[in-house]
Formats: structure tokens, C-alpha cells, sequence
């Protein structure tokens, strides 16, 4: 059995392994030592270093890693392990931080556990910033400055701080995914921050829709209801709860209760992933009425609250809900506007802050939890049905009208943290 000292190229192992008798080729040029498995076809990376003798750190196995990629990484691993010799020698079969972006990004096209806004919203990230900007980098090149350098100094230039921010988040998340599922070995992501980068404050995008806003809305809505609908139900129904567009859109009449004054949204519709219920007040209930009727005089009896308008059996499309927004916001404000206006006004109406975070199921702590079973479903009714007796002084009650009368003298817009005295 030889050892044979050569400098090491693929070309080179391919040709001393028709050779049984050459077990390990030592490349004169950098601490590396190259072993042949008993299947000559593969063979196993080893770095050597001299700290009181010869240490052997098995760094890779081949073809995996080819030879020149396995010697472009030596200085690395050494660097790693002078800074800490107990930290892993190993090297990745992936050169280009792009091979991590793609593996990635098929995952999550298969990913049936993510709603499809997280994975167009990934993947947009993916496609848009992190490829273009990044992905012909090495893999072991990837640190805080070759980040700063390619990627956030030139989005900062151009996009909201905020959307800077979950660009880098997404990146996180695709190597740390990576790591735990042994893809890579080391996490050149671990223990980097927005914060590195810069120390501006991501400021909240301010409330485009106020309180004096809604008699106008809810005006236009009742004119527009028996042009439009599906739009104006989809509107009037986040306003009224502060849904999300794609929980409302996709909501099944099956799971609206109207005698027992419920509306259940299963967890597979709803970004938290958590089943929500959302008890329905007597406005509510009558204005879902009226809805349901004008759908059956039009000749629908199907599943969805919000059928597509293209699709025989299938819910309104992203799209189209966006559509509606596009429509009636004029660019002024979006669906997530209308969604957090709501909560904006429920504190100046007396709402409890976690009744608040119940209605919008957001997550909550043990302690809050436990703090709201003490307090009893009954809470988050009374919260609505003093929200919807204030929208009904601001015209709500007018779309609940099944003649569709109009209303001859428009309200007067009402300050809710006025409104209860």
C-alpha cells in the first residue's frame, strides 16, 4: 500500500484509483490528504494540522466535493479551526450560495404546510433580491460584509427598510432549514442581524384609513352593494371583524351559523394556522342575509361566501380579492388598511387590548390564555356588538336594509372615544 505525494485534481484521483495499490494521495501544496474507500469510485477528504503531532479532521468525502472546490476551502477550515479548534473542519458539496437558494426554493414549492402568500412571498424575495444579488457568491464568502457589500446597501438605496429587513430574514430561514436538515455544515447566517447592518428604527407604515373615514365607506359600499355584490360583502366583512383577505375570501357558508351567531374559520385558512371563531352580532347576521339572498336570487347556491368569477366551485382567487381593493381603495388604501382599521378604534370604544388580540387570533401567552378563559367567550361578543352599534351610527345599518333604501341624509362622522359618554 503508497502514499503517493501529487499534487491532487480530480483528473488525478481518477487516475491512481485503477491502481489498488496507491491507498492515499498527500498534496505537497496545502495539509491535505486524500483516501481511497475500498469502492475505488469515491474516496474521503482529510485535513492534517501539527499541534503536538498530526491531527486528522475528515473534512468531506469525493465526488461529492471535487477536488478544486475541497482546495479553495482549505484556508477556510484552517482559519475556522485556529479561532476555534474544537469547531467542525467539514466542507460542503455546494460552491455558490445560489445552489442553497435553489434547493430552497423547489422545497418550498412543494411546502403544503405554508399558506400560498408565505411561499409567493419567499419566493418572490428568492427570485427578485437574494439570486440576482447573491447567488454567484461562494458559499464560504458569505459574511456580514459580502452581505452588506451585495445585497443590503443596494436594496436600503432603493426599497423600505422593512422590506430590506425580511429579504435578510428569508435567507436566515433557507440556511438554517438547510442546516438542520444536514445540507450544510456550518450556518454562515448564524448570529448576523438586521442590526449589523444598520441601526436605523423600522418605523410602522402610518394608518392610511381613520375613524372619519367609514361613513364615506360604508356610504359607497351601500350604493355600490347591489352592482358589486361579492366586493362589497368581502369589504364589509373585514371592516366588521378585521379578518384577513384570504380567510374572509375563503370563507364557506358551511362554516357561517347565522341562528347560533357564529362564524368558524378553520386553521387551514388562517395565517396562524390556529382555528378562530368569531361570534356573528345581530347586524351581522342580518347583513350576511341580505347577502345570502341576493347570491340565490342570482342563481348561486354554492359553497364559498366569495365564489370565483372564472372558476365553476372555486373561491375567489388572490387576485380577484386584490382586484376589489384596487377598485374601491383607488390607491389610497389597501385590504391591510381596512384591517387594521378596526383595531385602531376598538381601544377608543373600551375594547380590553387582549380581546382585541383574540379577535385579530393573534398568539397569545399562557398567562393571557388563562386570563381569557377566566373572562369567558362572552367578551369578544360584547366587544363586536359595541363595534357594530357604532359602525351602524356610521351607516352600517344601511347595508343591512333588504329593500336597499338609501339613507336620504348621509351620518355625521362620530369620535368613538366620544362616542360611549
Amino acid at each position: 500500500m503508497a502514499t503517493l505525494t501529487v499534487p491532487i485534481s480530480d483528473a488525478v484521483i481518477k487516475r491512481h484509483a485503477e491502481d489498488p495499490h496507491v491507498t492515499e494521495l498527500n498534496d505537497p501544496r496545502h495539509p491535505l490528504r486524500f483516501r481511497y474507500r475500498n469502492d475505488r469510485s469515491k474516496g474521503s477528504w482529510h485535513l492534517v494540522r501539527y499541534v503536538n503531532g498530526p491531527k486528522w479532521r475528515k473534512a468531506a468525502n469525493w465526488p461529492d466535493v471535487p477536488a478544486r472546490l475541497m482546495i479553495d476551502s482549505v484556508p477556510d477550515v484552517l482559519a475556522r479551526l485556529m479561532t476555534d479548534p474544537t469547531a467542525v473542519a467539514t466542507v460542503d458539496g455546494w460552491e455558490r450560495v445560489g445552489q442553497v437558494l435553489d434547493w430552497y426554493a423547489e422545497r418550498l414549492k412543494a411546502d403544503r404546510l405554508l399558506s400560498s402568500e408565505r411561499k409567493a412571498s419567499a419566493l418572490s424575495a428568492i427570485t427578485r433580491q437574494l439570486l440576482p444579488a447573491l447567488g454567484d457568491l461562494a458559499l464560504c464568502k458569505l459574511n456580514p460584509d459580502t452581505l452588506d457589500r451585495h445585497l443590503i446597501w443596494h436594496m436600503q438605496a432603493e426599497y423600505s427598510l422593512g422590506y430590506v429587513k425580511s429579504t435578510l430574514d428569508v435567507l436566515k430561514v433557507v440556511f438554517s432549514r438547510a442546516l438542520t436538515l444536514k445540507k450544510i455544515t456550518v450556518n454562515p447566517m448564524a448570529g448576523i442581524t438586521f442590526g449589523n447592518f444598520t441601526k436605523a428604527k423600522i418605523r410602522p407604515k402610518g394608518a392610511r384609513l381613520r375613524h372619519v373615514a367609514v361613513v364615506d365607506l360604508l356610504a359607497d359600499w351601500a350604493e355600490f352593494f347591489a352592482k358589486d355584490p361579492a366586493g362589497v360583502a368581502l369589504m364589509v366583512l373585514m371592516l366588521t371583524h378585521a379578518t384577513r383577505i384570504t380567510e374572509t375570501r375563503l370563507a364557506k357558508w358551511k362554516n357561517i351559523h347565522l341562528d347560533a351567531g357564529e362564524w368558524f374559520l378553520p386553521g387551514a385558512d388562517t395565517k396562524s394556522k390556529r382555528d378562530h371563531v368569531l361570534p356573528l352580532t345581530s347586524q351581522a347576521v342580518a347583513f350576511l342575509r341580505r347577502y345570502r339572498e341576493d347570491q340565490e336570487a342570482r342563481g348561486y347556491t354554492g359553497a364559498y361566501l366569495f365564489p370565483s368569477s372564472v372558476r365553476s366551485g372555486r373561491p375567489m382567487s388572490r387576485s380577484q380579492a386584490f382586484a376589489v381593493f384596487t377598485r374601491y381603495g383607488a390607491g389610497e388604501w389597501t385590504s391591510h388598511d381596512l384591517r387594521k382599521l378596526a383595531p385602531s378604534i376598538w381601544a377608543n370604544l373600551g375594547v380590553d387590548p387582549l380581546v382585541g388580540k383574540l379577535l385579530l387570533n393573534h398568539a397569545t401567552s399562557e398567562l393571557e390564555r388563562t386570563y381569557f378563559q377566566a373572562m369567558g367567550e362572552q367578551v369578544k361578543r360584547n366587544a363586536l356588538e359595541r363595534w357594530h352599534a357604532w359602525l351602524d351610527a356610521q351607516g352600517f345599518d344601511a347595508l343591512q336594509d333588504k329593500t336597499g333604501a338609501r339613507r336620504a341624509v348621509k351620518p355625521i362622522a362620530v369620535d368613538p372615544s366620544g362616542w360611549l359618554a
